[in-house]
């Protein structure tokens, strides 16, 4: 028998029953019941049909009614034992072809997909082991396969073991999984369904399922935070004049792009990783999804090289022209990182092995677009060492032209920031395996990290920033009752800092 005859044999029968042609409105209609294909028939009729070509019965027959309205009787009914199946057999078949055809296009001839086919692979290697394997003396449970694994032949008031499957996401293989025989040499029942089951709960680690949600939920809640206040910063930059000024405008698309790309992972986990159907079906929305995650991951950090460029630039650089500076940064920012994505995406997309479950799947195609990253952190910090150094030697407090106080703390928050963001992205390589010690600190640390970086951005660059208080308190004192002459003494540090801010 050659290899995979059953699923050729179900793939072809499924398509020759749907190209047959039905005459007439008393009749039933082709069926394939993922065992045999019933051709069109009268009603009140008996239709026979040989059993499949890949059984050693094939000679036999079965037979089917088409009942007096026009309607075959229920498959469940069907009696399959001259052909060698027993009603577990037929079951699993009708399954595995059930699977065949959620997956299929209609226009097209049936074609399984990789899931599909490696199930079918399965069962057609469980049922083959029938021909050399000898069921034990006295009463026992038959040999079957639930969808997912083969249980051998198991005497009477036995429990069977086998190892989890291994291509079951959240299964630990370690682990083993049972299935029972019953005293009457049938395999247990589930009561609420009233079908064989197998016990597959002992396959999930409760203590690692655990921490993994602990994990989702730092995140969740780190993000939460950073879009609220970055949302609050973003509110702040566009609600007074003072700050309106090439740096802010930088800030300004930096906190964007952030407050974007949190509000898209909490989706992310809301939608995604919080519901296992969805990244078995692989859908394309969740596919496209991951993708503009990847952007706006990008693009955070190409607004964090660009943070670095401009201080540089303001220093180095004496006359620019801010239109062109911004029109260069807004392509780097933002038309850079569509370009590596793109590229990431195509080429992650031609490799079957790397686009399966929502592309969740750790692949060699990140680094497309993790070296850019790691590039432009390189550079930044080359930036702002240039920048330090200028700082510390040309225009110190007692040369005749001091750093702006405003350019410092600017500095100041940057070289905070550009070790912070760019410590992931160099831990990666040296990130633990799952079940190694230190992993658990790992994933903690790095949920910690990553969820909050909007939080510390907007705390660096709006909240901790002078300007933004000399902006903000006149109209907190206002509101609350404060004296307005206490204002006053500042309008020339406000006038001031602003000056500094945006040299």
């Amino acid at each position: 028998m050659a290899d995979n005859s059953q699923i050729a044999y179900q793939l072809k029968a499924g398509y020759k029953c749907s190209q047959m042609q039905e005459e007439g409105s008393a009749l039933c209609s082709a069926e394939f019941d993922g065992v045999v294909c019933w051709p069109p028939t009268h009603e009140g009729d008996t239709a026979s049909q040989p059993c499949p070509g890949y059984l050693p019965t094939n000679l036999s027959l079965v037979n089917r009614t088409c009942l007096s309205n026009a309607s075959w009787e229920s498959s469940e009914s069907l009696n399959y034992t001259a052909c060698g199946l027993d009603s577990e057999c037929v079951s699993s078949l009708r399954q595995q072809y059930e699977r065949i055809q959620e997956q299929q296009v209609s226009s097209m001839p049936p074609v399984p997909n990789p899931d599909a086919q490696f199930l079918m692979r399965l069962l057609e290697e469980c049922y083959a082991r029938r021909k050399f394997t000898s069921p034990p003396e006295g009463l026992h449970c038959p040999l079957t396969f639930d969808g997912l694994s083969c249980w051998n032949y198991t005497l009477a008031g036995e429990t069977a073991v086998l190892p989890c499957p291994y291509f079951v996401a959240g299964f630990d293989p370690r682990r083993f999984a049972f299935r029972h025989c019953m005293e009457d040499g049938k395999w247990f029942q589930h009561p609420e369904s009233g079908q064989s089951w197998s016990n597959y709960t002992t396959c999930v680690d409760m203590e690692d399922l655990e921490f993994r949600q602990l994990v989702n939920s730092l995140y969740m809640a780190g993000y939460l935070i950073s879009v609220v206040a970055l949302c609050l910063s973003l509110t702040i930059f566009f609600s007074f004049r003072s700050l309106k000024c090439t740096r802010i405008a930088v800030h300004v698309q930096l906190f964007l792009s952030f407050a974007s790309n949190n509000i898209m992972w909490l989706i992310w986990y809301k939608y995604v990783i919080a519901d296992p159907t969805v990244v078995k079906n692989n859908g394309e929305w969740c596919q496209a999804l991951h993708i503009v995650l990847q952007y706006l991951m990008v693009a955070n950090y190409m607004w964090m090289f660009c943070e670095g460029l401009h201080l540089h630039l303001a220093l180095v650089v004496v006359f620019v022209k801010e239109r062109v500076v911004m029109r260069w940064f807004h392509a780097t920012g933002w038309g850079l990182p569509f370009i590596l994505t793109a590229i990431y995406a195509g080429v992650r997309g031609s490799r079957p092995d790397d686009s399966q479950r929502c592309w969740m799947e750790d692949s060699h195609t990140q680094w497309i677009l993790t070296a850019p990253v790691l590039i432009s952190m390189v550079a930044s910090t080359i930036f702002l060492v240039n920048v330090v150094r200028i700082l510390l030697t040309k225009l110190h407090s007692a040369s005749a032209n001091p750093a702006p106080v405003g350019m410092r703390k600017a500095v100041r928050a940057t070289l905070i920031l550009v070790p912070l963001f760019g410590i992931h992205h160099i831990l990666i390589p040296f990130r633990p395996e799952p079940g190694q010690s230190g992993e658990k600190l790992y994933q903690v640390f790095s949920a910690v990290l990553v969820s909050l970086q909007g939080f510390c951005v907007s705390c660096l660059f709006c909240f901790a920033n002078m300007d933004v208080h000399y902006a903000v308190l006149p109209l907190l004192k206002q509101l609350f009752g404060g004296e307005s002459t206490m204002a006053a003494p500042g309008a020339h540090t406000i006038t001031q800092s602003s000056r500094d801010l945006c040299v």
